[in-house]
């Protein structure tokens, strides 16, 4: 829920190095969709092979929302595939389940330990130069404005 409006929808958006520390700059705080930003920048690994992030999801809100890639899919990491009748194949949504009544939205509460969700881990492969959007595949917050822009770029090493 992006902090100017309580009924909108968004998303928000920061990465971590390899010892789960904040990289500085990354952060983006919920915010509705726009067309002209793009949120995530990525090359694929040297020679233009496929690269692979690990992504967390975190559901700030107190409703259930349902998160799809267009152009990849992903594969679960945790909960563990063996919670769910996945298993470990690659899928293009998933569910990403509400936190509680205590969940107001915000990552300012989420932060303070008054929204305790755990992340959902999942492993996304990217192969194809361009770009593309992911979002909450509930239509009503997609539309609301739950969508985010990502750019996968040629990498220009030998």
């Amino acid at each position: 829920m992006p902090a100017d409006d309580p009924d909108g929808f968004g998303l928000g958006y920061e990465e971590l190095d390899q010892n789960g520390n904040l990289v500085p700059g990354t952060f983006q705080d919920i915010v509705p969709f726009d067309h002209s930003v793009v949120t995530v920048c990525l090359p694929l690994a040297p020679g233009n092979n496929p690269v692979e992030e690990t992504w967390e999801l975190i559901n700030v809100a107190s409703e259930d929302h349902n998160f799809h890639m267009h152009q990849t899919k992903f594969r679960v990491v945790l909960p563990s595939p063996l919670d769910s009748n996945e298993a470990g194949a690659l899928v293009d949504n998933l569910p990403i389940y509400n936190g509680g009544p205590t969940c107001d939205g915000s990552v300012t509460n989420w932060r303070s330990g008054g929204c305790a969700v755990a992340p959902v881990v999942v492993r996304i492969p990217f192969s194809q130069i361009g770009d593309f959007v992911y979002h909450c595949h509930i239509l009503e917050h997609e539309d609301g404005g739950m969508m985010a822009h990502i750019r996968v770029v040629p990498n220009d090493a030998p």
